[in-house]
């Protein structure tokens, strides 16, 4: 009777130990997880089997996927590095904020070429272009040509300025210019800057109808 009850105790001890695994597994967590955290897993988990059977399929159209989003992102960089530039700019008071509004500069097209001017002749051209570029953007602006807001990045008033076929594909190389000195690293000098502030001076022709 021993023997027996010993060997039913660990018979016992044994389903009970495999029934606490079983139980352990993830499968039988039956805790409720929260509608929007379960509803995130699910599409995250998709996404991933999407973006692997992309990868498995097509791997060229994957590359299109990724280059598309590398396009994106640069794109979102150079607009919030233009955002907070423009900001620091506004921002920056000359000479402390001891000299009243009234008696202030104007900060119009001229204003905004004089300033790019002088950047460009003490050498920072990426700085000038930018300030070149508020200037041209307003000179559009005073021309009914563009409707301009400091916070619109180059490449969205290059989108929405109403051109002519042939002044948008120059406002657009001057964009890229831009973009490339200013923000892409490439290397810009002071004949660089001179051919493109001459661009910006050539007349400018409003769209058909």
């Amino acid at each position: 009777m021993t023997a027996q009850a010993t060997a039913a105790d660990t018979t016992a001890a044994a389903f009970r130990a495999a029934l606490d695994s079983v139980f352990a597994s993830p499968a039988y967590r039956w805790a409720e997880m929260p509608a929007p955290e379960r509803f995130l897993r699910e599409w995250w988990q998709r996404l991933g089997n999407w973006l692997g059977g992309l990868r498995a399929d097509n791997p060229a159209a994957f590359r299109l996927l990724l280059l598309a989003l590398l396009v994106v992102l640069i794109a979102v960089i150079a607009h919030g590095a233009w955002v907070v530039w423009r900001t620091v700019r506004g921002a920056a008071v000359p000479g402390g904020g001891a000299t009243p509004l009234a008696a202030r500069e104007p900060r119009d097209a001229a204003w905004y070429r004089r300033a790019a001017d002088r950047a460009a002749a003490a050498g920072r051209i990426a700085e000038a272009l930018q300030l070149a570029f508020v200037g041209l953007a307003l000179g559009l602006e005073s021309d009914g040509l563009l409707r301009y807001d400091p916070s619109k990045t180059p490449a969205e008033c290059a989108r929405e300025a109403r051109l002519a076929p042939e002044d948008r594909l120059r406002l657009r190389a001057l964009v890229h210019t831009l973009y490339a000195c200013a923000f892409g690293g490439g290397a810009c000098g002071a004949d660089d800057y001179r051919r493109w502030r001459e661009a910006t001076a050539a007349p400018w022709h409003a769209a058909a109808g």
